[in-house]
């Protein structure tokens, strides 16, 4: 048959550490080197209820919530969004706009 699969060698663990440390590095450099005014277009996160909590005020239905009490704590008032502020994917959106 052939060899069985191993784990890799624990010598090879501060390797992988360096390398993303490096990569991260040259990343946060390039970021740091462009325009202040740069924009980014959209963030892709995927997760759940709690990074998506829906939007349809364009959506043909019965159920809305462009109505108090949701947007309760977001500046202009409601949105389409069932929740009451920010969210998670708000806050990151906010805080890699700034890093950028």
């Amino acid at each position: 048959m052939g060899r069985p699969l191993s784990a890799p060698s624990s010598s090879l663990a501060p390797l992988l550490f360096l390398t993303a440390l490096l990569i991260s590095v040259a990343v946060s450099g390039a970021a740091a080197s462009r325009a202040t005014n740069a924009t980014v277009p959209a963030i892709l996160i995927f997760g759940d209820s709690i990074m998506d909590t829906g939007n349809n005020n364009n959506l043909a239905t019965i159920i809305k919530c462009n109505f108090q009490p949701y947007g309760v704590d977001f500046n202009g008032g409601p949105t389409g969004r069932f929740c009451d502020g920010k969210i998670p994917s708000d806050i990151i959106g906010i805080h890699t706009i700034t890093l950028l």
